[in-house]
């Protein structure tokens, strides 16, 4: 059974309603869609169960394909079993699903009351609307699997190739699969050919063309694809937009229906083509020959009586099953009516059909669709049907008329005589008795028994329609037998008489029961011999296909048995497996019939639902050429080929991602947490990892695991992984020269923390680590797997790497120092930018901010290259310091009201500052006190030379006490700020140009107080610090690196004030 996947509309997705299912049957139309096994089908059912026992059935399907493990491994964990219409799969289900009781095809028939969704649309299922809600929400995802099935490659291109079953489209396999072997309609969609259409074309001629395209490309790809299976979804969906626009909307597609709508859609491509080369219009197109139509069609004579006779096109065969037992029958009786005139549905028959010509292939369609007016349900008629690899049509011909009409006449004949003879014996197997009735022969043998109580011969007496008793039953009583009745009085002559007259009954009734079976037998095999002869034995047909469906009315599976007859073969295809088998199989699987398996009826049996004849004398529809593809083509074969290989390296990469993550896992709970990874910077994935480090060289890192990415599949990961890593440390490898020769207008150190630790001459292991560690941290996109399995395989390393103790200390401490560096820039960076908008007094405070924590670096002196360029940071300075001071003498010469608070309580602090720094900064305070004390000496005594004496009192004092800032820094894109400010600097001020040695002559004078920008001076300082902190100040670490911690690399973080 099969759905459509049309959407039903919202509107109409109100009402519940709940209905009994037979659990095999939802069962088997879960699996159809899922591909899932039974087992796993039947636990989730149970799990989905409410507190009443029913479950909805697209919450089943639902939870199946959510399953992330499942979607993953839908394919690649199916097992093939021994029958082949049931292909299942081993996959586990997730461990949220409860697990339920395993179903057993062979245990008592389970009925649920299963909640469905009841749309108010006009015939149709509640059940169908469920499953096509479903498949909705299904099907792409199945459609996206990629397994080990689709990458399966056949050993050569004679192997025949599969149909992947896409979701619920075995409909659709096993008729391609059957009309693509036959070599004659290959080549005519393989050759189908578009040309420009001088016309405008209608909608169902626009969608046969481009379903037979598509079918085309199909049919290249199962001719020429190295593929064991091809995935035919592309097909599947240009028919499903063509279903309305023919007239056609089915929800469940039958394979022979299917058949017939594919066959038209060709011929009405070819028509549309024949309609343009010929230039005609609809009302000659007659005069075109349709290649389709060729081979598809015949001709029959419609006689309705001695006068009357037309004629009329034969496509396909429709054959009811009812009261026809074989293939023969069924066409005698759908063509000129049954010979039997005893049969249930015979009646008086007004016309016979006649074949005048006969299709080169002929579809027969055997009808098991029973639909009953009274229960408004359609049932499946299971009943056996013979069919058989030859078959004569010559009794059906015109030409065999006469012929035909004389064996008709015999064979009625030969039929009242079989009935006749049937019905005197059943007058002897069913002698009425009362309401029941009983074998003549078992009757006298009771009455013989009964009165002698000897048996009259060791067959025990049954009633006709006695029913076989189970084993059980038949053991109990040989173990008890029954206790003999007699008479209580019987005469010497009545006993006599008994056994003299009763066994010559019994001899005589058995006799005549025997030759009536003979003759019965006789009469048979004259009918099935009756049309035995050569005249009737020249037009034969071979049996090329048979599409077989397992299942009930509503659902089941379809599949194909294929004769080949290159190979003299038969072959079994079942949606992706094609296997070979044996015509025995063939016939088993497609005769039907009520079986019975552990004592009761098993109506699951297969059964054939088409047949495909070829004619024997059609050399072209049976034997196959060589084909060459043309270039649109090979240009479909060459995508798919690329397709196919991104295919297998997706599945080769599925598998290598899933190793590495089961020995993270593994690792993880087998292995304590290395105390490396405890530390902020590794906090775990769940916590935020130090983005201030990653973040800038994400770039960076993803380009160079970009470039040998593609080698993933080709070398050993960790091998290939290291020399990534090796190449990314040379690329950052520079010296202090090189760092030095760059500066003042470019920074290296801000590029990469590589360069930083290569700078400051740090052991080959923590640049290791710290590489691995940024891999392993670094965001990646979710749909590039092989950079995640770089991260992965960078997790696996870390694990493995061995640090003591003092070096993961060392190890933090190089990420904090850098931290911290980078930090000092952003805060330099900061005041350059205020500084630049005349906003002196917040940007002293960050150049304040700035020179406090790189004077801790420079401090450790361990590693001299951990601190910024302290003479470009100590001019920046000064230079803000003497604007400012500018500013505010110029104001306060012109300005009577201004007032020097401003200067008091936030120049004054951070100019002190300048006293515990360097000589320069030092000189540089006593040319400010030399212009304040100038002025001074201009003005004459009043209120504001009160003010100033305040001021200078201030400013000559020694510091004391210390000074806080609190600021928020931006560490976003500082290498492009960095180099943008340098040069930005340069520009403003030009007295920044020179070198150090003009620097260091020049005397710290008015006039040359802006100094050089060019080589960098180490200047050492001892920081005084007071003992006493302000309750909202946090102790500090004696290294410095506690405030630098809260930088953030795309926000502006608050940065905790240094003492001035």
């Amino acid at each position: 059974m099969t759905v459509d996947t049309a959407a039903v509309p919202d509107n109409k997705k109100n009402n519940l309603s709940i209905t009994k299912r037979d659990r095999r049957d939802v069962i088997r139309q879960v699996r159809e869609i899922t591909g899932l096994d039974e087992n796993s089908i039947n636990q989730t059912i149970e799990a989905c169960k409410d507190g009443t026992g029913r479950y909805s059935l697209e919450q089943v399907i639902s939870l199946l394909f959510d399953d992330s493990h499942i979607r993953n491994n839908l394919q690649r964990a199916a097992q093939p079993t021994n029958n082949p219409s049931q292909p299942t799969s081993n996959v586990p289900v997730n461990n949220q699903i409860a697990a339920g009781p395993t179903y057993d095809r062979n245990n008592e028939t389970i009925t649920d009351d299963v909640i469905e969704l009841s749309p108010e649309i006009e015939n149709q299922q509640p059940t169908d609307d469920e499953l096509e809600r479903a498949l909705l929400l299904s099907r792409e995802t199945m459609e996206q699997i990629i397994d080990e099935s689709d990458i399966a490659e056949r050993k050569n291109l004679d192997e025949p190739a599969g149909l992947k079953n896409v979701g619920n489209t075995c409909w659709f396999n096993s008729v391609v699969q059957a009309l693509y072997t036959l070599p004659y309609f290959r080549r005519l969609i393989l050759n189908f050919q578009y040309p420009t259409i001088n016309r405008s074309l209608a909608d169902s001629e626009q969608q046969a063309i481009c379903f037979t395209e598509e079918l085309r490309y199909l049919f290249a790809l199962m001719l020429k694809s190295p593929r064991r299976s091809v995935n035919p979804d592309r097909a599947i969906k240009k028919f499903k937009n063509t279903r309305k626009l023919c007239g056609v909307d089915f929800s469940h597609e039958d394979c022979s229906e299917f058949a017939a709508h594919l066959i038209d859609l060709v011929e009405l491509a070819y028509e549309t083509i024949g309609k343009n080369l010929l230039n005609i219009d609809n009302a000659t197109s007659i005069n075109f020959i349709n290649p389709v139509n060729t081979i598809v069609s015949g001709e029959v004579i419609v006689e309705r009586n001695e006068n009357i006779s037309i004629q009329e096109a034969l496509r396909q065969i429709n054959i009811q099953m009812i009261d026809s037992s074989n293939i023969y029958d069924g066409l005698e009786t759908l063509l000129l009516g049954s010979a039997d005139e005893s049969l249930s549905n015979q009646q008086s028959i007004v016309e016979q059909r006649w074949l005048t010509r006969l299709p080169p292939v002929l579809f027969i369609c055997l009808n098991r669709y029973h639909f009953s007016q009274a229960t408004k349900q359609a049932s499946k008629i299971i009943a056996p049907f013979e069919f058989y690899p030859e078959l004569y049509l010559d009794r059906y011909m015109l030409i065999n008329k006469n012929l035909t009409l004389n064996k008709r006449n015999i064979a009625k004949t030969l039929y009242a005589q079989l009935h006749e003879l049937e019905n005197t014996l059943n007058s002897y197997l069913k002698y009425p008795c009362n309401d029941e009735s009983f074998a003549l022969a078992n009757a006298i043998r009771v009455v013989y028994e009964f009165a002698t109580g000897c048996r009259l011969n060791p067959t025990p007496p049954k009633r006709i329609d006695t029913i076989s008793v189970d084993q059980t039953t038949a053991n109990r009583v040989r173990q008890h037998p029954p206790v003999p009745i007699q008479p209580s009085h019987i005469s010497p002559e009545e006993l006599q008489f008994i056994q003299n007259s009763l066994p010559v009954w019994l001899t005589e009734v058995e006799a005549k029961c025997a030759n009536i079976r003979e003759e019965i037998q006789r009469l048979k095999n004259e009918l099935k011999q009756l049309y035995d002869e050569a005249q009737l034995k020249q037009v034969r047909y071979t049996l090329h296909a048979v599409c077989v469906h397992e299942g009930s009315a509503n659902l089941g599976h379809f599949w194909t048995y294929v004769y080949h007859n290159d190979r003299q073969k038969w072959y079994r295809y079942n949606d992706n497996e094609v296997c070979e088998t044996t015509w025995e199989d063939v016939l088993d699987a497609g005769i039907g019939g009520q079986r019975t398996q552990n004592n009761r009826d098993e109506p699951r049996v297969p059964s054939a639902y088409l047949l495909v004849y070829i004619n024997a004398d059609q050399k072209s529809s049976s034997d196959d050429v060589h084909y060459e593809l043309p270039v649109d083509l090979q240009r479909v074969l060459d995508d798919d080929l690329v397709l196919l290989q991104q295919q297998i390296e997706s599945i080769k990469l599925e598998q290598l991602h899933s190793d590495l993550k089961s020995i993270c896992d593994r690792i993880d709970k087998q292995q304590t947490v290395h105390r490396v990874l405890t530390i902020p910077f590794f906090a775990g994935p769940n916590a935020p990892s130090d983005s201030e480090i990653v973040k800038p060289v994400v770039d960076s890192t993803l380009r160079i695991l970009k470039a040998y990415a593609s080698k993933i599949l080709s070398a050993e990961v960790d091998r290939l992984l290291q020399e990534i890593v090796e190449k990314e440390i040379k690329t950052y490898l520079h010296t202090a020269n090189m760092i030095t020769s760059a500066l003042p207008h470019n920074d290296y150190r801000l590029q990469h923390i590589l360069s930083f630790l290569s700078v400051n001459r740090v052991d080959s292991i923590y640049r290791q680590r710290v590489m691995y560690d940024i891999i392993r941290l670094t965001t990646f996109p979710n749909d590039d797997i092989r950079l995640r399995i770089f991260k992965l395989q960078a997790q696996i390393i870390c694990n493995e790497m061995q640090m003591t103790n003092d070096e993961v200390q060392e190890y933090q401490k190089l990420l904090v120092d850098y931290k911290d560096f980078r930090s000092v820039i952003a805060a330099f960076l900061a005041g350059c930018q205020l500084m630049n908008e005349d906003k002196f007094e917040d940007a002293i405070t960050y150049f304040c901010v700035a020179c406090e924590y790189n004077l801790r670096l420079s401090k450790q002196c361990t590693l001299p290259m951990r601190a910024m360029d302290s003479c470009l940071l100590f001019k920046a300075r000064r230079l803000c310091f003497e604007r400012w001071n500018d500013v505010v003498i110029n104001r306060f010469k012109t300005d009577p009201d201004y007032r020097l608070d401003t200067m008091t309580h936030q120049f004054l602090p951070c100019l002190m500052q300048l006293k515990l720094s360097s000589e320069e900064d030092q000189a540089y305070i006593s040319e400010i006190q030399r212009v304040w004390c100038l002025l001074l000496d201009k003005l004459e005594p009043t209120e504001r030379s009160l003010s100033l004496e305040e001021f200078l009192q201030r400013l000559l004092e020694q510091p004391i006490g210390q000074h806080y800032h609190s600021v928020s820094i931006n560490k976003h894109q500082l290498v492009e700020r960095y180099d943008e400010a340098v040069r930005d600097l340069i520009h403003r001020y030009p007295s920044f140009s020179g070198n150090t040695t003009d620097q260091q002559q020049q005397s710290p004078n008015r006039t040359n107080r802006t100094s050089v920008l060019t080589a960098p001076v180490q200047i050492p300082v001892v920081i005084q610090q007071s003992n006493r902190l302000p309750e909202n100040m946090p102790a500090i670490d004696p290294r410095g690196s506690s405030p630098m911690q809260q930088g953030d690399d795309e926000q502006e973080s608050p940065l905790p004030p240094p003492s001035s």
